[in-house]
């Protein structure tokens, strides 16, 4: 189940309509001749909006959650996966990865079945999340997305278990909205990556 963590537990749960997306600084400019010129910077972070499971009953933890975290404080949440890869993937175990700062690539050891391209992993003792952007079946050197942010020597998850830290957007709101005076609901809301 992918939502808000509190103590490991989900608070709340994510459902649709949802966005995940990368969010890159870019610059784009066009010539007198119409030539596009672009350049990208190496800075990257994850973003999700999406809609909360109304609550009632349980609906004070994230109540406290939303109050007490503000638009400041860092939280966990489980990443939702693509539905493709989990309908691909066969690797059960928590493979090691080795990478350099600055990579693209990871060389992965211990790993069995497949891992496929666009999996969210994260490396242990690393608060990035990073995107698969090759299929890995078995042990070799697996394409990641963005490049390292520090050398990785490390186990990594990348099934159901891939949390993010992750702060509110100041678009949401820092309290409760009741749907029916019982339906305790917040409507859309957006997560930032925090790095």
């Amino acid at each position: 189940m992918y939502g808000i963590l509190n103590g490991g537990i989900v608070i709340a749960q994510f459902v649709a309509p949802m966005s995940v997306f990368s969010n890159r600084t870019e610059f784009l400019s066009d010539t007198l001749s119409l030539d596009r010129k672009a350049v990208a910077t190496l800075a990257q972070r994850w973003e999700i909006e999406t809609n909360l499971m109304p609550l009632s009953d349980d609906a004070n933890d994230l109540f406290v959650d939303l109050v007490t975290k503000g638009h400041t404080e860092r939280f966990t949440i489980r990443v939702p996966q693509n539905t493709g890869v989990i309908r691909r993937r066969t690797a059960v175990v928590t493979p090691i990865a080795i990478g350099a700062m600055g990579s693209s690539t990871v060389t992965v050891s211990s790993n069995v079945g497949l891992i496929p391209k666009g999996t969210f992993i994260r490396f242990d003792n690393h608060d990035k999340l990073y995107m698969t952007t090759t299929n890995m079946e078995g042990d070799g050197v697996m394409g990641i997305y963005p490049p390292l942010r520090s050398d990785i020597n490390a186990l990594f998850k990348h099934r159901d278990d891939v949390d993010m830290y992750c702060v509110y957007d100041s678009s949401v709101i820092s309290g409760m909205a009741y749907t029916d005076g019982i339906l305790m609901d917040v409507g859309a809301i957006k997560l930032i990556e925090k790095l």
